[in-house]
C-alpha cells in the first residue's frame, strides 16, 4: 500500500492516492494493538510532563480522521449528494474538538 501511495504521490495523480487512502480504515488501524500500545505511552509521557495542552493537540489529530473518514468520505460532493445526518455530526463532532482544543489552550 505504502509503495503504491509514494508512486502515485511522485506521478501526482491525485485521484489514484485518493483511492489507496480511502481504502484504508483508519478506525481499525487505530484499533491496532500497537497503536494503542503507541498512543497511551505517549499519553502517559505527556501527563507525567504536564502538558495538557499538547496531550490535546495529539488527542484531537486521531478524532478529527476518524471523524472525517466516518462522516464525510462516503458522501458524492461533486454531485452534492449528502446525508444530512452526517454532515450535522461532522459539523458537531468538528465543533466539540475545536471547542475542547480552545478551551486548553486559551481558557485554561
Amino acid at each position: 500500500m505504502w509503495s503504491e501511495l509514494f508512486f502515485a504521490l511522485k506521478a501526482m495523480d491525485f485521484k489514484r492516492a485518493n483511492k489507496i487512502l480511502s481504502d484504508v480504515d483508519l478506525f481499525s488501524a487505530f484499533m491496532n494493538p500497537w497503536m494503542i500500545a503507541v498512543m497511551v505511552f505517549t499519553s502517559a509521557i505527556l501527563l507525567m510532563q504536564r502538558r495538557e495542552k499538547a496531550l490535546v493537540g495529539f488527542l484531537s489529530v486521531p478524532a478529527l480522521m476518524i471523524l472525517f473518514q466516518k462522516t464525510i468520505l462516503g458522501m458524492d460532493v461533486m454531485t452534492l449528494e449528502y446525508s444530512s445526518q452526517n454532515l450535522l455530526a461532522f459539523v458537531g463532532g468538528v465543533l466539540f474538538i475545536a471547542g475542547m482544543n480552545v478551551y486548553f489552550y486559551f481558557v485554561r
